[in-house]
């Protein structure tokens, strides 16, 4: 069984940007691109209220804790995939529900994106490019807002429909020292009211 899952895994370690189908916490499929978080490891794990043996893989975005369970995707020797797929591509704008942005999850206030206004069967393109935090609210909503300028351009659901993009490695700043804030302030964020 170690030699299938192996198998699987040639050629991949931590830090690939990957596509791997395979099975969540709760046993649902799920798709999952990002990147490889840490190596993966084998584990128990249930399937159809059985034990049985599954390849671990930790995927999201860089800088997300492998230990959070949203990333955890497990493989089975008959079921599962992963794949290395190319890296994205900064600036190449995407419409989709915002809960298929990566990164995007419930805890996580860390998630920056180009935001270019609501998408829908209408919408033919981007009607702007803001960089923004991906900020979830506690109230089942998400607020997409600049802490360099305190801007809030939009509060959403996850499956509202938006243009984005990845931002440009030098668009994304070290520390939030554009705001006049000291560099080692964090900034404040709507959601958390401060």
């Amino acid at each position: 069984m170690k030699a299938e899952f192996q198998e699987m895994i040639d050629g991949l370690s931590a830090g690939d940007h990957v596509t791997a189908v395979g099975s969540d916490t709760r046993g649902h499929e799920v798709t999952r691109t990002g990147y490889l978080l840490a190596e993966p490891k084998l584990v128990n794990a249930r399937r159809s209220e059985s034990p049985a043996k599954g390849l671990r893989l930790c995927i999201g975005a860089t800088g997300t804790d492998p230990a959070e369970r949203s990333t955890w995707t497990t493989l089975f020797p008959d079921a599962g995939s992963v794949e290395r797929t190319p890296e994205p591509e900064p600036g190449k704008w995407s419409m989709t529900e915002l809960r298929y942005v990566p990164g995007v999850k419930a805890n996580s206030h860390n998630t920056r994106i180009l935001y270019g206004g609501k998408g829908g069967a209408r919408s033919t393109g981007p009607t702007q490019s803001a960089p923004v935090n991906v900020v979830y609210t506690d109230e089942g909503l998400y607020i997409l807002w600049d802490p360099a300028t305190d801007k809030t351009y939009a509060m959403i659901k996850l499956t509202t429909k938006i243009w984005w993009a990845h931002l440009p490695q030098d668009a994304v700043p070290d520390a939030p020292s554009s705001s006049g804030e000291p560099e080692d302030a964090e900034p404040t964020s709507p959601a958390t009211g401060s």
